[in-house]
């Protein structure tokens, strides 16, 4: 045993030294053991490959369904934002009318001020008692004619001045309507402001939700890159050694050439020996039965 061990040492040690000359046959065998180790390596590295290529698929079908998710959220957040502005249109324009419906009022406001500089102080109720007593009085009581132009003159200052007692019921009335106008805009621009609060929260609420789904989507993006880049990794180192296995495939095949050749023509020359001696044993085989049927010719009886 420890003599064959030495053999094998000695032997390997020539070979090394180039002192002992391998045959084709011999070549071509440790060659096929290096093919077998290299395409089991290989085929690990494709398995391998493999693994890395479908954990990076099922990490993207996962990031594909949050994505659905968060773009279920950015379509409810976008709505509300739509919402919200088109009542923060109505509420500037309620805004707007409200103004304008303020400065109504300190023009009707003003307009009494006005009319009340240009009156006696008397009341309503008074003056119109005064103008039925003269128009009583002109109507039943002799006058001169400048008396009667006086006394119509009289009545005529009294029914500007019931006018603008009048003029003044009629803008109280008026500013009485604004004073309600205003107030019911100003309750609606309330609604509307608590209405956009309460929306603008609904959609805080659906923007941070997409804002977390992204964020789970981009975590699970880094792993799949990661995993993306170990697989090509391992493809490249695959792709490595199947390019050896190509190499070495084609050195066998060099080599199997010439012996193949050698294969062949043993063949044919055993064929054509075979073939050679067939015509010779089917020439014997001629030649005895000539041979026996000469003799029976020669010696009939």
């Amino acid at each position: 045993m420890l003599k064959g061990f030495y053999f094998t040492l000695m032997f390997e040690i020539f070979k090394h030294e180039g002192l002992v000359i391998e045959t084709p046959e011999q070549k071509i065998t440790q060659l096929s053991r290096e093919l077998s180790a290299l395409r089991a390596e290989r085929d690990r590295f494709n398995e391998e490959a493999k693994t890395w290529a479908e954990k990076r698929d099922k990490l993207h079908e996962e990031i594909k369904k949050i994505l659905l998710e968060a773009r279920g959220f950015r379509d409810k957040r976008d709505e509300l934002n739509n919402e919200i502005k088109f009542l923060k249109t109505i509420r500037d324009e309620r805004l707007k009318k409200r103004s304008e419906t303020f400065e109504l009022l300190k023009s009707q406001r003003q307009k009494i001020r006005d009319i009340l500089a240009t009156m006696t102080g008397r009341s309503l109720k008074s003056l119109e008692e005064e103008i039925a007593r003269i128009d009583w009085k002109i109507q039943t009581e002799p006058h001169s004619l400048e008396e009667e132009k006086k006394l119509v003159k009289q009545v005529k200052a009294l029914e500007a001045q019931l006018q603008a007692h009048r003029q003044i019921e009629h803008t109280k009335t008026e500013l009485e309507n604004l004073k309600k106008e205003a107030q019911m805009l100003k309750d609606e621009i309330q609604a509307d402001s608590s209405k956009i609060h309460e929306l603008a929260e609904k959609s805080q609420k659906f923007h941070e939700k997409m804002m977390e789904e992204l964020e789970k989507a981009k975590a699970l993006q880094t792993e799949a890159d990661e995993m993306h880049r170990k697989y090509v990794e391992t493809k490249e180192q695959a792709d490595a050694v199947h390019k050896k296995c190509v190499e070495i495939s084609e050195q066998i095949k060099n080599l199997r050439a010439p012996i193949n050749q050698k294969e062949e023509e043993e063949r044919k020359k055993q064929q054509m020996d075979l073939r050679k001696k067939n015509r010779e044993r089917r020439f014997r085989k001629t030649e005895k039965r000539q041979e026996t049927q000469f003799r029976r010719v020669q010696n009939p009886g």
